[in-house]
């Protein structure tokens, strides 16, 4: 077995548990404890959160769905994500696009914007109840917030629900071939970095 390389679908789901706990279970914990200190009053690093969640939402996706990967999301969102917690059907498009595409490849969140229709964003930390609220603010200037912990409940919820279902070894399949990229492919089939990075490789 190579480093990460799991022998059930059960497993795969757990090590991805396990990291999220890990992780981010970890971090906000350090945010509890800091605002019991009185740090980060009235905010928390919820873009980072958001930073680091996205990506496993997704893979998890990946696992289920195995399609492309923002369809995955879509895909996890509107179904597992929707089982777990009411709200994520019927915008999940919405947002992958606020806030997974925006924090994972600029440095900004931003709104989307078709002719004179506004759908803004609102990121926030332990405010459950208002988590996928959908806010029409004025005519055609729509608000959807987005609460960081009750993400990651939910990320947790539908891990462990599709631990309970039987995958016959798709999940495990799916989730060892994350762990080596091949890249002896036709030079056609590999894409712009993966052109580069064999390049490099020749050279060690």
């Amino acid at each position: 077995m190579i480093p990460g390389e799991v022998t059930s679908d059960k497993e795969a789901f757990d090590q991805i548990v396990g990291r999220l706990k890990g992780d981010v279970g970890t971090i906000i914990k350090l945010i509890s404890v800091g605002k019991k200190q009185g740090l980060f009053e009235k905010t928390a690093p919820f873009w980072a959160l958001a930073r680091m969640m996205f990506p496993i939402a997704e893979a998890v996706g990946d696992l289920i769905h195995q399609s492309t990967s923002v369809k995955n999301l879509v895909s996890v969102l509107t179904q597992e994500f929707e089982t777990e917690r009411k709200g994520y059907a019927g915008k999940p498009a919405c947002i992958a696009l606020l806030y997974r595409h925006s924090l994972t490849h600029t440095d900004e969140l931003r709104k989307l914007v078709v002719g004179t229709t506004e759908v803004n964003w609102r990121i926030s930390y332990r405010e459950n109840k208002r988590h996928l609220e959908l806010m029409t603010e004025s005519s055609g200037i729509h608000r959807i917030t987005f609460d960081t912990t009750a993400f990651y409940t939910d990320i947790l919820a539908v891990c462990k629900a599709a631990k309970r279902k039987s995958w016959g070894g798709s999940v495990m399949k799916r989730y060892n071939s994350w762990l080596i990229l091949n890249l002896a492919k036709l030079p056609k089939d590999l894409n712009w970095n993966e052109r580069e990075a064999l390049k490099e490789i020749a050279t060690f």
